[in-house]
């Protein structure tokens, strides 16, 4: 169901080393997990371990502070560890905060096949893995909060370049990440047998989206010149790519051309507002932080009969039909 939220997006603040919470998890000691009704050891807060996706990416970012700021509200205690965006990283984290005693960790982004040996760690304390943005609970998680939304998007994209006599589409993706793979994977089966586009597909990085996608566009632009022919659209999976898209456009002074993205940020919303941003799907992260950790608060009620649980957060499209109308109703979204 699409919602409107009114609840402002956190601003971009800085996430402690992983040296810092060494010196956290020394501090607690060896601190018993929870048992399978979820209750903490006798006296003891009840304790999240939070493995970040990376510490500049906007979305996971205003998703986790949303996450903690309910927690803070029930009183409960957050531990987060960055991966910076790499699974090995967050095996790792995972492994830290199962030896730290936290009684449940989320995970961001990763999906289950790239975290067995920590899933398989968290398992064998009994230690519930809740995930975002990794697609549906599987491989021992316990729930999930999807935030995928491939087909608000594509389908938009499909329809613009279905009945074009020629096409050049840049697709830039982060395979790494369980969004953009399923976005991407989602578009391909839907170009597929449209013999008018030729895609071009690149691959970005994290940390680094916004520049290694301006590096990636300029060099497709330079690789196909406007020829006044040429429908020019441009798929970036998440903002912070599309905004390095924007960047090599106007430094090439080519385009606005068609651009379809996810996950909303100030730049994204000028994009928009100045032409070159076609649509901008405003997946809800602050609710989908908050749907967690009532995922989790579910789990410690289920008193051992808990179900693998799945939900969907929110999201609306964002043209530069209702942006306006939009930031009217969610001045939060400047912030």
């Amino acid at each position: 169901m699409i919602a409107q939220s009114t609840r402002r997006f956190s601003r971009i603040r800085s996430i402690a080393a992983v040296g810092a919470l060494a010196a956290v998890v020394a501090a607690c000691g060896s601190t018993p997990a929870a048992d399978q009704s979820g209750a903490p050891a006798e006296g003891e807060p009840f304790k999240v371990g939070i493995v970040a996706l990376d510490a500049t990416q906007i979305t996971a970012l205003n998703e986790r502070t949303a996450a903690q700021k309910k927690m803070k509200e029930i009183g409960w205690e957050a531990t987060e560890i960055n991966s910076d965006g790499d699974p090995a990283k967050a095996i790792s984290a995972m492994q830290n905060l199962v030896q730290s005693g936290v009684n449940a960790i989320i995970v961001q982004t990763y999906t289950p096949d790239q975290l067995s040996a920590g899933l398989a760690a968290a398992k064998a304390a009994d230690i519930p893995v809740f995930s975002t943005a990794g697609g549906l609970a599987g491989g021992g998680e316990a729930g999930a909060v999807e935030l995928v939304a491939a087909a608000n998007v594509n389908d938009k994209v499909v329809e613009a370049v279905k009945d074009k006599p020629k096409v050049e589409l840049l697709q830039l993706r982060y395979t790494p990440g369980a969004p953009c793979r399923s976005r991407a994977e989602d578009l391909d089966a839907k170009l597929e047998g449209l013999s008018n586009v030729n895609v071009t597909r690149q691959e970005v990085k994290i940390p680094g989206g916004e520049q290694s996608a301006q590096e990636a566009t300029s060099a497709w632009l330079q690789a196909h010149p406007d020829d006044g022919q040429t429908e020019f659209v441009i798929w970036p999976c998440f903002s912070e790519a599309a905004i390095g898209a924007v960047s090599a456009e106007k430094q090439a002074g080519r385009g606005p051309y068609t651009l379809y993205t996810w996950d909303i940020s100030k730049p994204a919303i000028q994009a928009i507002q100045d032409g070159y941003a076609t649509g901008v799907l405003w997946i809800q992260v602050d609710k989908a932080g908050e749907q967690i950790v009532e995922m989790i608060q579910d789990w410690r009620d289920s008193a051992g009969s808990w179900q693998v649980k799945d939900v969907t957060a929110p999201s609306v499209l964002l043209t530069k039909d209702n942006i306006e109308q939009t930031l009217q109703e969610n001045p939060g979204l400047l912030d």
